[in-house]
C-alpha cells in the first residue's frame, strides 16, 4: 500500500535571514550592536576630554569588551527552529504512516514494526524538544547582549557629551590661564566631570561583565543541550535485521 506524507518536513530547511534593520530582538534579530547609536567620531574637544579621564578610548575599549557577529547569533536561533519545526513534521509523518500501517498489517511482525517506528517517533519528538530548547537559549541571550548593548551605548553618549563639557572647560581655563582664577575655577570644574565619566565607565563595565556572566551560563546550557541531542541520535532504534515475509515470493 502507499503511504502519503501529512506534512512537508522539507520545507522547514530554507537558511536563516536575518534583516538586522527592521527587527528588534523580540522579534527574533539583534541589529549592529557594536555601533552603539549614533555615536559621533570624537572631535577634538571630545578627544580631549577623554584623554585627561583615560587613558583609553572608551568607545574602542566598549566595542572590544562586546565584540562578536550577533547577527549571526540570532540567525543560528531560527536554524534551531528550523530543524525543531523539520522534527515535528518528521514525527507527524511517521506517526500517520504507521497507524495506517497497523490498520492494513497484522501478526507479530506487523506489531514488531508498530513499536518500532511508534519509538523512533517519540524520539524524534524528543529532538523537537531539544532544538527548541536551543532556540529559547539563542533568544534569550541576544536579547540579554541587545539590552547590555543599548545601555552601553546609553552610557558611552554619556561619557563623549561630558568629555566634550571637559574638552570646553579646560579650553576656556586656558584661554583665561593670564587671569588668576581661569585655570583655578576649570580645573574644579574639570574634576567634578571627570569623576562624572569614571563612574558611568564603571557601570557600563559592570553591565558587560554580567552580561558575560549570563553569556558563559547561557554556552553550559548549550553544550549540555548538544550532547543530549547527539546522545539521542546515536540511541535512535534500529531493526535488528532485514524482514523477509514467509509468504512474499
Amino acid at each position: 500500500m502507499g503511504f502519503t506524507d501529512v506534512t512537508k518536513p522539507t520545507s522547514r530547511l530554507v537558511p536563516p535571514g536575518v534583516d538586522a534593520d527592521k527587527e528588534e530582538p523580540d522579534g527574533g534579530v539583534v541589529k549592529d550592536l557594536l555601533s552603539f547609536g549614533d555615536i559621533i567620531s570624537p572631535s577634538w574637544l571630545i578627544s580631549k576630554g577623554l584623554e585627561l579621564a583615560f587613558d583609553f578610548n572608551p568607545v574602542d575599549e566598549a566595542k572590544k569588551l562586546i565584540a562578536g557577529d550577533w547577527v549571526e547569533y540570532a540567525q543560528c536561533a531560527k536554524a534551531w527552529k528550523a530543524l525543531g519545526d523539520f522534527c515535528e513534521d518528521l514525527s507527524e509523518n511517521i506517526k500517520t504512516g504507521n497507524k495506517s500501517l497497523d490498520n492494513s498489517w497484522n501478526g507479530n511482525a506487523a506489531d514488531a514494526a508498530y513499536i518500532y517506528f511508534d519509538t523512533l517517533a517519540k524520539d524524534i519528538d524528543e529532538m523537537k524538544a531539544s532544538f527548541t530548547s536551543l532556540q529559547k537559549n539563542y533568544e534569550k541571550t541576544y536579547e540579554e547582549v541587545w539590552n547590555a548593548a543599548e545601555a552601553c551605548g546609553d552610557l558611552l553618549s554619556g561619557i563623549l557629551d561630558t568629555a566634550a563639557v571637559v574638552g570646553l572647560t579646560a579650553l576656556a581655563g586656558a584661554s583665561t590661564s593670564f587671569t588668576l582664577f581661569g585655570p583655578v575655577v576649570a580645573a574644579g570644574a574639570v574634576a567634578a566631570e571627570i569623576v562624572a565619566m569614571i563612574n558611568m565607565w564603571s557601570k557600563l563595565t559592570t553591565t558587560i561583565a554580567a552580561l558575560q556572566t549570563s553569556i558563559n551560563g547561557a554556552v553550559g546550557i548549550v553544550c549540555g543541550v548538544s550532547a543530549s541531542i547527539e546522545n539521542k541520535a546515536i540511541k535512535f532504534p534500529i531493526p535488528g535485521k532485514a524482514y523477509d515475509s514467509p509468504v512474499a515470493p
